[in-house]
């Protein structure tokens, strides 16, 4: 979630899925809170990341029994992952009032990733 022009956009908010919710190994393909990789420096601690896959490893499903970022449905590994304030919600104080619109992308790194996207309220 961000606003500002094109070229001049500021980060507000991401919501990340991590492909697992346990690792095992280097490199998880992740969540930043059970070892995967942190987030660029633009985002700071403004975001949120879960997993809907229960499993260590991957596969091209979609896990309709845990909806991303409700904050449920977190056990083992991932529990540290569910500990933000307001979840589902953020808050964000910002030092200068903002005008203009926000903008929300939907954005993947590989091409076989689909996403199913219920509702977005703000």
């Amino acid at each position: 979630i961000t606003y500002g022009a094109p070229g001049k956009r500021q980060h507000i908010f991401t919501y990340a899925a991590g492909l697992v919710e346990s690792v095992s190994g280097p490199d998880p393909p992740a969540c930043p809170c059970i070892g995967g990789k942190q987030p660029p420096a633009f985002v700071g601690n403004d975001y949120y990341c879960e997993s809907g896959n229960p499993g260590p490893s991957t596969s091209e499903s979609l896990y309709h029994a845990d909806p991303l970022w409700d904050g449920r449905q977190c056990g083992g590994q991932e529990i540290a992952c569910c500990n933000k304030l307001n979840l589902p919600w953020f808050c964000k104080t910002f030092s200068t009032p903002i005008s203009g619109d926000l903008e929300v992308r939907l954005c993947t790194d590989e091409v076989s990733e689909n996403i199913a996207l219920e509702y977005f309220e703000l």
